[in-house]
This record gives structure tokens, C-alpha cells and sequence, in this order.
């Protein structure tokens, strides 16, 4: 049997990214932009209060909170099942 944590129904990863940039700890994460992808690095910004909330790593990538799938092990209600 297959199980997930998950986060609670209209949940954000707002709060664990937040986290993850005071402590300097590397975001792991799974993201779904046409189809999964896995994504990890340090954040360097954070913009959570754009229409489209969006962090930005030290790499310079943009990765949009809600493309998000799972963050350091948390999965999203959606990506519960098998």
C-alpha cells in the first residue's frame, strides 16, 4: 500500500517555502508543468504576493506555487493516490 502525507485541502506550500528560505534549506521538489518534473535548490525570493505566487531559486529559476506537486516530501490532496 502506497502512502502519502499530504496537505490539507486548500492548503498552500506557502508556509514550508517561506521556512525552507530562513533556514538556507534546499526546496525538493516534484513539479507537474505539463506532465512531472523534479525541480531542487536553495531560495533566493519568494513572491507571494503576486496574482500567480511564485519563488525564485538561487539558480535563477521561477517555479509558480501552484505547479507545485510536492515539496520535501508533502504531496499536494491531489497527488495522494497511486
Amino acid at each position: 500500500m502506497d502512502l502519502r502525507t499530504t496537505l490539507s485541502v486548500n492548503e498552500s506550500f506557502m508556509e514550508m517555502l517561506i521556512d525552507c528560505k530562513n533556514r538556507g534549506a534546499k526546496a525538493e521538489m516534484i513539479l507537474d508543468i505539463n506532465g512531472l518534473e523534479r525541480a531542487e535548490g536553495i531560495i533566493k525570493e519568494i513572491h507571494a504576493d503576486d496574482p500567480n505566487p511564485y519563488i525564485e531559486l538561487q539558480d535563477g529559476r521561477k517555479i509558480v506555487e501552484k505547479t507545485i506537486a510536492a515539496l520535501n516530501g508533502l504531496f499536494r490532496p491531489e497527488y495522494a493516490g497511486c
